[in-house]
């Protein structure tokens, strides 16, 4: 039987266009409400990016009581805790797995080099929105906006923005981040969110990353990236000039994150490196915007996205260690809830481990910081754990413990206000204090 293309089209616009004060600033503060209508009118199982088993839809539940740290759809709040006392005397494999980085994830991870941007320029999980309701923190105004019906649901536990399902299918919808800023993008920033990628019987979903696409369609089908555009689907990322095979049409949800300098652009499926193009971005960039779609009659009810993260690059670690005495991360990453160093953390935590290494002499204090989420009872022992996870992982890389000293600040130090989830998102991070 011939296998219909059922296309989930997600794409990122960054459009060289006039602004016409179609982007206001995004609205912050909104109570938090999860609502009651759960995603449970579909059968598609839909994978927790951090576990390896496919689970079904289940209905909305309340939020648990604690702090998060990086993208929740990737964490796993099953897995156990790291011990937290000080590893001495073991050997760097043992330590390693101990601090939550498997031998096995670290080769995996082993050419994935992605670090994120440490100030948030926009974020949203969709956890201030209704079901059922359209994201505020979003607009349908901007160059050919608008579509098919787009709202907010729950899915195995966490919330998504997808397209209406209608009769026969879920057709296409252009919708934009509301932002502030007139002018381009930062030189440096970063682009990371969760999508559901497809499945070999139900095709594949499109992300891009272009000035503007006029005919998507075409985009579409002959699976190319036009325009100064990146592609990625279930079967391919690549950019205009560059194209990589991958194989995510495994019923899961994968993590998307693109890095730009300039026009100098990287980007990534999960820990598969698909683009590499120094000319892949137009300038100015003003739009941020997202196309999901279906351009089959296939019905899918699984076209939604989650977790959209927008940062600025900051200062090279170096630079930042020698300007300000301190580097601050937002590149390591844990388990909710937990003390369990996910695996993508390990481009920051080998940028600082460089450090170390090139200068016997250099000591850090470890600081773990959370956001308000959980109360002070939850969050202070929690960032000690985190912090001593770290201070684990370095000495199982051969540091001297005495070069490392742990604490746990919890939201004591904010550097945002905790109203936004932007200001949240800036304030949950690892901060390493020269001493």
């Amino acid at each position: 039987m011939f296998r219909s293309l059922f296309v989930v089209s997600v794409v990122i616009l960054f459009a060289s266009l006039s602004w016409g004060g179609w982007f206001e600033d995004a609205v912050k503060g909104a109570t938090e409400n999860l609502g009651n209508r759960a995603v449970h009118e579909t059968g598609d199982a839909v994978y927790d990016g951090a576990k390896s088993n496919i689970v079904s839809p289940k209905k909305d539940r309340s939020r648990k009581n604690e702090e998060t740290s990086g993208n929740k759809s990737r964490e796993d709040v099953n897995r156990p805790s790291v011990k937290s006392q000080d590893q001495k005397n073991v050997s760097k494999t043992v330590a390693n797995e101990d601090a939550g980085i498997s031998t096995e994830n670290e080769k995996i991870y082993s050419k994935y080099d992605f670090i994120p941007g440490d100030k948030v320029i926009f974020f949203d999980d969709f956890s201030d929105t209704d079901e059922g309701e359209f994201p505020r923190k979003w607009t349908l105004k901007g160059p050919a906006g608008g579509g098919n019906a787009l709202e907010v649901v729950t899915y195995n536990d966490r919330k998504f923005l997808r397209t209406r399902p209608g009769k026969d299918r879920q057709d296409n919808s252009r919708e934009y981040i509301r932002l502030s800023n007139k002018g381009d993008l930062p030189e440096k920033f970063t682009l990371e969110f969760d999508a559901y990628l497809g499945t070999t019987e139900g095709g594949s979903v499109i992300f891009y990353v272009p000035s503007f696409i006029n005919d998507e369609s075409s985009i579409a089908y002959h699976n190319s990236s036009p325009n100064g555009s990146l592609l990625f689907t279930g079967e391919i990322g690549s950019s205009e000039s560059s194209n990589t095979n991958i194989n995510m049409l495994d019923n899961r949800v994968h993590h998307i994150a693109i890095s730009v300098n300039g026009t100098f652009t990287k980007a990534y499926v999960d820990n598969i490196r698909v683009v590499n193009d120094p000319d892949a971005i137009t300038r100015p960039i003003k739009y941020v915007g997202i196309l999901m779609g279906n351009i089959t009659n296939e019905q899918s009810e699984n076209i939604m996205i989650t977790n959209v993260r927008l940062a600025e690059g900051g200062k090279d670690i170096a630079s930042a260690l020698d300007t300000d005495g301190k580097i601050i991360t937002h590149g390591i990453l844990f388990d909710t809830g937990s003390d369990k160093i996910k695996p993508e953390s390990q481009p920051t935590l080998k940028s600082i481990l460089a450090l170390l290494e090139n200068d016997p002499a250099l000591k850090f204090s470890i600081e773990g910081h959370t956001d308000n989420q959980g109360g002070k009872g939850i969050n202070q022992p929690l960032s000690e754990r985190r912090a001593t996870a770290v201070k684990n992982w370095m000495t199982g890389k051969g540091i001297d413990s005495a070069r490392l000293k742990c604490k746990g600040l919890g939201d004591t130090k904010p550097l945002s206000d905790n109203k936004s989830a932007e200001g949240r998102a800036n304030n949950r991070r690892v901060e390493f204090i020269k001493f």
